[in-house]
């Protein structure tokens, strides 16, 4: 039976910020419902607590003592909605990891009048 050797995967890097795939992204045009939604469940909020530096699911599961599943449902949720943005991260040994961080630094919520609805304005952190 022949064995496959994994391929040599290294990445020549001078140092760590060249092993992250691009900068991180944040969905810019989320829904209104989305956003609050997710602002709405208590765990997308401690989840969301977490990420105010850049963070892996298996990071985020660990400081919420929550399942990895459970875990990654609540970072897709808080992704699709534009509240954390994320960041590849290219590892030597081919498993590439995924860092969250918070894009959030303010939520302002108007109900306006006259049947206007609901207005979310979310105010990004400023770039790195």
């Amino acid at each position: 039976m022949q064995v496959n050797e994994p391929a040599d995967r290294r990445v020549d890097a001078p140092d760590a910020a060249t092993l992250l795939r691009g900068p991180f992204e944040t969905a810019t045009d989320a829904d209104p419902g989305d956003v609050l939604d997710a602002l709405s469940d208590p765990l997308c909020r401690r989840v969301l607590g977490c990420a105010t530096d850049p963070v892996t699911a298996r990071e985020v599961a660990s400081a919420t003592d929550c399942s990895t599943s459970t875990t990654y449902r609540k970072l897709e949720t808080l992704t699709d909605a534009g509240l954390l943005e994320t960041q590849t991260e290219i590892r030597e040994d081919g498993y590439h990891t995924t860092r969250y961080r918070t894009s959030l630094s303010e939520a302002t919520i108007h109900v306006g009048g006259d049947g206007d609805g609901v207005d979310v304005t979310l105010r990004r952190r400023a770039e790195d």
